[in-house]
């Protein structure tokens, strides 16, 4: 019995048709024969524990499983009491209509009826699969999702393909068929448009909004291996919770991603990793998953926003990217850097942040700005009004000692300098960046450029015995990754003969190159990378040494060796030390009635001889030394006497009048 054509199922819009066929096993009766079994199945209230049983395949599924799969297209509706079908459903069952189920797929399915469309002449997979990612701006890298769409539409007697030249053309039916469906024209992006907009309230649970202001403690840089597009991550594992919940072994859980997925089990193992880091599933025995009761209670709604905040609280740089879009817009590099210079991302994982992007972009938190660069919607602003977020970290020495020596103008300065590093066609970007990277090393920095120049020449201030130059060279790459046959050493030999400079450098991404790093050695070139040098400027404003000590960095050529400064910074953090100590020893004995407050240098070397902030024991030239320093007119803290050294002020004092100096310091320049 033939549907008219006019009473064929209207189309869905583009944004709201599903990315997959039904997935259900093949079998050896075809893919519209099983799936009339298992709509059948549900008419009849089969309970969703039944497995099926399809001829000619070795799935083990049950029903429940099977409708989880069709829900997306609207073909099963879920109730409080189980599945029933759509009416859509019911007639195609009822009519046995072939068309009629081919134009209710087209109408839900993306790039089904298009693949009709284009095919008005022959065209292999791999053309479809072209014309989906540059018309219709679909992200498939194989063209498994255009042969899932070729089966059906083969199986419907729409297609048919010809072995020897791997084309595949329209019957004749196809040619009558397509006259009657709607086709989607190529989808022109509109950048500016933000569909959430006149939204009320954001759809998130209370409990998940707990969930973020209960941050781990160590939340993860990766989110891990899902299965599928990330696009329907929500479903997948929607669909592995029902699968696992009362407990399954691996075996099993196998055999079923291998039914459906076609996955091997290393990948499964990754996935069943991901989920365990989410908190969805735990072991209950060494082969043996179940599901957690953060994943029961949000099966309870399935909505996208709680499953976000669960992954909020084990995964770094989440809600965290909202915030830093909510500044500006960005693309995936500048959001990478960001999540390394400032989020403790121990590399600039571009694959990381695709993830996110992908997820924020399914929840509809974010959307594209442009071409390459995302932005926040108004349901992401709203969002971030309800949730705790993680402030950009410091390195562990600083968190340690609570203080904060970095401002966010140096986050965003490091984020800057990784971005230029990449910038190949704007070259000039780095070099003024590593410029300022020097200066904040304590260097004068000249930025030359130009032909037989070097970009950059450095030089430590100092007397005749202790000033240097270098000569440094930057190089940017889309990669990031500088090669051997980038670097010219002859030419950068002639760049440091020019200048007279005493050393060359080369600054980049990074260095990965062993034949690099081996002529580099023979040329006497240190090689800098982003992260040496973001590492250089951390360490140096934690802990200032001598602009003259860096000299033993570009004494060692090959890649640049921060170990080396280890003994200067140790110098400093003593005299640090020192200065704290020897204050708080004063201060202490401020109040004694005998002594009256004062201390002779043998008096606070006995008190801190034992001290375990000192590796060695400050002795008494060190201790007089910082003493005269302190009771000098500059700081003006002791003051000397015939009979030893008096407290006459606090270390809040000395702070005051080192940052008043260091002001005016700046004041000058």
């Amino acid at each position: 019995m033939r549907v008219n054509v006019t009473e064929y199922p209207k189309s869905l819009s583009w944004e709201m048709k599903s990315f997959s066929m039904p997935n259900i096993p093949r079998g050896t009766l075809g893919m519209k024969e099983n799936l009339k079994t298992i709509l059948e199945m549900v008419r009849n209230n089969a309970s969703p524990s039944q497995k099926l049983i399809i001829e000619g395949s070795e799935s083990k599924i049950d029903l429940g499983t099977a409708c989880v799969r069709l829900r997306p297209m609207k073909l099963l509706l879920k109730t409080q009491t189980g599945w029933m079908l759509s009416d859509e459903a019911q007639r195609w069952l009822d009519t046995d209509d072939e068309l009629y189920l081919a134009a209710f797929l087209c109408a839900r399915i993306k790039f089904l009826a298009e693949i009709l469309y284009y095919l008005d002449e022959p065209k292999t997979a791999t053309e479809l699969q072209n014309i989906a990612i540059s018309e219709y701006a679909l992200t498939w890298k194989t063209t498994s999702d255009i042969n899932a769409r070729l089966v059906w539409l083969r199986q419907l007697g729409l297609v048919e393909f010809q072995d020897f030249s791997l084309l595949y053309f329209l019957t004749d039916l196809g040619k009558e068929f397509v006259k009657s469906i709607e086709i989607v024209e190529p989808i022109k992006q509109d950048f500016s448009f933000d569909e959430t907009l006149n939204e009320g309230e954001v759809e998130v649970s209370e409990w998940a909004l707990d969930f973020c202001s209960n941050l781990s403690g160590e939340r993860k840089s990766s989110i891990g291996y899902i299965i599928g597009d990330m696009k329907q991550f929500q479903m997948t594992i929607a669909e592995f919770i029902q699968l696992i919940n009362g407990g399954k072994s691996f075996d099993q859980v196998m055999d079923y991603a291998e039914e459906n997925y076609a996955i091997a089990s290393s990948s499964l193992k990754s996935f069943l990793s991901t989920l365990t880091n989410m908190g969805i599933l735990e072991r209950k025995a060494a082969t043996i998953y179940d599901v957690t009761d953060t994943a029961r209670l949000w099966s309870e709604k399935e909505q996208i926003i709680d499953l976000i905040c669960i992954m909020h609280r084990q995964f770094g740089f989440m809600f965290e990217m909202l915030s830093v879009l909510e500044e500006k817009s960005m693309s995936n590099k500048e959001l990478a850097a960001i999540a390394k210079v400032s989020y403790g991302f121990e590399r600039e994982n571009i694959d990381e942040i695709r993830k996110r992007v992908a997820i924020f972009q399914v929840a509809k938190l974010i959307r594209n700005d442009s071409i390459d660069k995302h932005t926040i919607t108004s349901r992401g602003r709203k969002l971030l009004g309800l949730i705790q977020l993680e402030k950009p970290v410091l390195p562990e020495a600083k968190a340690e000692c609570g203080v904060e020596y970095e401002s966010i103008q140096d986050l965003n300065f490091f984020t800057e300098l990784r971005l230029s590093a990449k910038d190949s066609n704007n070259f000039e970007r780095l070099e003024k960046n590593v410029k300022m990277a020097f200066e904040k090393l304590g260097f004068e920095a000249q930025w030359l450029g130009g032909a037989g120049k070097t970009d950059v020449l450095i030089r430590a201030a100092g007397n005749s015995m202790m000033t240097y130059s270098v000569a440094v060279d930057a190089k940017s790459t889309m990669s990031g990754n500088v090669t051997d046959g980038l670097v010219n050493f002859d030419t950068l030999e002639e760049h440091r003969r020019k200048h007279k400079a005493d050393f060359s450098a080369v600054v980049g991404g990074s260095f990965q190159n062993e034949r690099l790093i081996k002529r580099a050695i023979e040329h006497n070139v240190v090689l800098i990378d982003i992260d040496t040098l973001e590492i250089l400027i951390r360490n140096h404003l934690e802990v200032p040494i001598q602009v003259t000590s860096y000299k033993k960095l570009f004494e060692s050529p090959g890649i640049a060796n921060v170990e080396c400064l280890e003994e200067e910074r140790e110098k400093i953090t003593r005299y640090g030390n020192l200065l704290h100590a020897v204050m708080d020893c004063l201060v202490a004995e401020r109040e004694d009635k005998v002594t009256g407050g004062i201390l002779q240098e043998r008096d606070i070397y006995r008190s801190l001889r034992m001290d375990e902030n000192f590796s060695s024991a400050p002795n008494i030239n060190e201790i007089s030394a910082m003493l005269q320093f302190l009771a000098s007119p500059l700081i003006g803290c002791v003051e000397k006497s015939k009979e030893g050294y008096l407290s006459v002020g606090t270390l809040d004092d000395a702070a005051q009048k080192f940052d008043f100096y260091s002001r005016m310091c700046k004041n000058q320049e």
